[in-house]
């Protein structure tokens, strides 16, 4: 997606609206476009930020982003497993967790991922405490070196070589 395209769309009918004014109004309106371009670019990039943000929210288990490629937004998809709704079952918590099993821990969390995890929680039906005790628990299953096999470090190279193309 190209945001110049839509920057000098508006900047033009903001053009073709000062028109209808005389001389002095023209004048203004070019002066004011040329110095809204810049602004009107990272406004429209809030914009897709905050849309995609509010997608994230609405589907558990995938995370939409925005990232520049140049000077184009381009969006990302990525879709992790979701977290496995919380058990009700009498005297159980979330994975067979028993009641008699239970300590009390403070987690301080971001606002933002707090409301995230609200939100989530409430739309599967689960208490809060159960969908963050589902969560570490989903999280415990899987494995710890996050896709490498047990035991392996994985170093990033010191050197990169190549060339960019821009």
């Amino acid at each position: 997606m190209e945001l110049s395209p839509i920057v000098e769309a508006i900047s033009e009918d903001l053009r073709k609206a000062s028109a209808v004014g005389g001389d002095e109004t023209r004048r203004i309106a070019d002066l004011l476009v040329s110095n809204i371009e810049t602004s009107l670019g990272l406004r429209l990039l809030e914009a897709l930020h905050q849309a995609a943000q509010e997608l994230s929210d609405s589907f558990p288990g995938a995370e939409v982003d925005v990232r520049m490629e140049g000077r184009n937004p381009v969006f990302a998809l990525a879709i992790s497993s979701p977290v496995p709704p919380a058990r009700t079952g009498e005297g159980e918590t979330a994975a067979g967790y028993g009641d008699d099993e239970l300590a009390r821990i403070t987690l301080r969390l971001p606002e933002s991922l707090k409301n995230q995890v609200e939100r989530v929680a409430s739309r599967t039906g689960a208490s809060i405490n159960s969908w963050i005790v589902a969560a570490v628990a989903h999280a415990l299953e899987g494995p710890a070196t996050f896709g490498f096999p047990a035991g392996a470090v994985r170093r990033m190279p010191r050197r990169m070589t190549g060339y960019v193309q821009g």
